[in-house]
């Protein structure tokens, strides 16, 4: 069966996160009342520190992962690693590259705390959307890895990004990313599209029917691969309705979405480690 291979040490699992850093993600989410550059950053950072400490044992933290984030948009035209000019890292590596630990309160049972949430990498709005240039990174970086992990886990490329791509259209790169593939099948592309809009959100469509007449947000639901079934089951936990061929694609997200979009996979895939 596809998507089922155990993640261990000698075969861990890879993500690679592409986040949008271009000027138009300054802009507020429909709705909300925070960047969609906060927001996509919060949501990153955050899932990074959930899997570290889903890899942390009494012995230390077990490289069950590897990880890579590119950012694309800081300077015309260009997409960088956002890992201290790291490509790809083993997850015991995350806790050295922190740049830095900030104090946020939570409400827990009706009670304000205070928490450390470490900061990978801040929010930045600055220049054009390099997205062709971003895909084309992670499919370099994609494609060394499988030569090397045949046996794992195929890789997950996360997209976030508010949809217009300015340097051509991603399109065929993005099929090549999920034409790779290691034993256990083709590597998956997710995408979360941050809009301006107030249109209710779509979570995990099965086909665009569902999305607004909006053709950056049908592009990005065709890049989007299908979720395999044990995410599907996961899904359903939080959203009743996904029906089978549901894709990674979430459109209009909030922060608690972005959240989710990314803690259904790893949650699936952790569940695999052993």
């Amino acid at each position: 069966m596809p998507y089922s291979a155990e993640i261990s040490r000698n075969n861990p699992g890879l993500f690679v996160f592409l986040i949008d850093q271009s000027r138009s993600m300054s802009h507020k989410i429909g709705g909300g009342s925070r960047s969609k550059a906060v927001e996509a950053s919060d949501a990153i950072n955050k899932q990074l520190n959930e899997l570290l400490n889903r890899c942390t044992k009494s012995e230390g933290v077990r490289n069950y992962f590897e990880i890579g984030i590119i950012g694309y948009g800081v300077a015309r035209e260009t997409a960088t690693s956002l890992l201290k000019d790291s490509q790809i890292v083993p997850v015991s590596e995350l806790e050295t590259r922190i740049l830095k630990v900030e104090k946020r309160k939570q409400v827990i049972e009706g009670e304000e705390i205070d928490f450390d949430f470490p900061v990978w990498f801040e929010p930045v709005a600055a220049s054009d959307t390099p997205m062709v240039k971003a895909f084309t990174m992670a499919k370099d970086w994609t494609s060394s890895w499988i030569n090397t992990h045949m046996n794992s886990y195929p890789p997950v490329i996360i997209n976030i990004s508010d949809g217009e791509a300015t340097d051509g259209d991603p399109s065929a790169v993005v099929n090549d990313i999920k034409e790779m593939a290691t034993y256990d099948g083709n590597a998956l592309v997710w995408n979360c599209h941050l809009s301006e809009s107030r249109i209710t959100p779509v979570s995990y469509p099965a086909s665009d029917s569902h999305l607004p007449e909006d053709k950056y947000a049908r592009k990005m639901f065709e890049m989007s691969s299908e979720l395999p079934e044990s995410m599907i089951a996961i899904a359903r936990e939080e959203y009743k309705d996904i029906e089978r061929g549901a894709r990674g694609y979430v459109f209009n997200a909030q922060l608690e979405d972005l959240i989710k979009l990314l803690d259904i996979g790893t949650r699936a895939i952790s569940s695999l480690m052993r």
